[in-house]
């Protein structure tokens, strides 16, 4: 996947916690839109609509950025190479 898509959804996540809840996920859709968000299948708005929703917010956290390791961060000129 690339790291400017999971930019992108992090950055998504951390706003989310400004907003009032839009949309409460039930538990059963949150594996499938778990892929539908890491596949690209879902557009940036309705990802930061889910992400009002604290409790998935905080699984899908969890389940994707929540393991200590530093986010990769590369230059554009880099990826030309």
């Amino acid at each position: 996947m690339p790291d400017n898509h999971l930019r992108n959804i992090r950055a998504l996540l951390e706003n989310a916690k400004e907003f009032k809840v839009s949309r409460k996920v039930d538990t059963y859709e949150y594996e499938s839109l778990e892929k539908m968000i890491l596949d690209d299948q879902i557009r940036y708005s309705e990802i930061l609509e889910l992400f009002t929703d604290s409790i998935y917010r905080e699984w899908f956290y969890k389940r994707n950025f929540d393991d200590n390791r530093p986010m990769k961060i590369t230059k554009y000129s880099e990826l030309w190479y």
